[in-house]
């Protein structure tokens, strides 16, 4: 089997992995029913810190993972229908979760329904993420490509475009 290129690193991916579950776990210790019920075991530590330290290291890696992108892989590679999903729907999570980090802010504060929409918006951008990442699974144990995709092997609008004679 042919060897896929790539264009970030194991070690990113470890990052980008080990930093996306510790948000899922500190974010599920966030719901009511979890720990009412101690179905997670959260120490003496609050899972909001945990949680704020897994999204600002998903913010710097989506960082990096962009910048490189754009600087050496952008003619090479482009992002698939699932990875243009998953891009929506990790920006959908930054914004609302930056909405919900300046609600805790002393001088300012969402109310109600603004509250409701922005915590609503927050869950189901992470919920809309599980079936992505489930069929990302499975797509990678057939050899599919998760967020990138070689240009060669692209079809419709990610085609390497042509100049012609008459264009800059």
């Amino acid at each position: 089997m042919k060897r896929q290129p790539t264009l970030f690193s194991s070690f990113f991916s470890l990052l980008w992995f080990v930093s996306m579950l510790n948000a899922v776990w500190s974010g599920i210790a966030h719901l009511p029913l979890m720990s009412r019920y101690g179905l997670v075991h959260s120490a003496n530590w609050s899972p909001s810190v945990w949680h704020y330290y897994s999204a600002a290291a998903l913010l710097f890696l989506g960082t990096y993972a962009f910048t490189i992108w754009r600087l050496q892989g952008h003619s090479t590679y482009c992002l698939t229908r699932c990875g243009l999903m998953r891009v929506v729907l990790l920006i959908g999570l930054a914004v609302t979760g930056l909405a919900l980090i300046v609600h805790n802010m002393p001088d300012y504060s969402l109310f109600d329904g603004v509250y409701a929409v922005v915590k609503m918006l927050h869950l189901t951008c992470a919920l809309a993420l599980l079936p992505l990442l489930i069929y990302r699974m499975f797509r990678g144990w057939k050899g599919g490509y998760g967020w990138l995709r070689p240009r060669e092997e692209a079809a419709g609008p990610c085609r390497p475009r042509r100049r012609s004679r008459d264009s800059f």
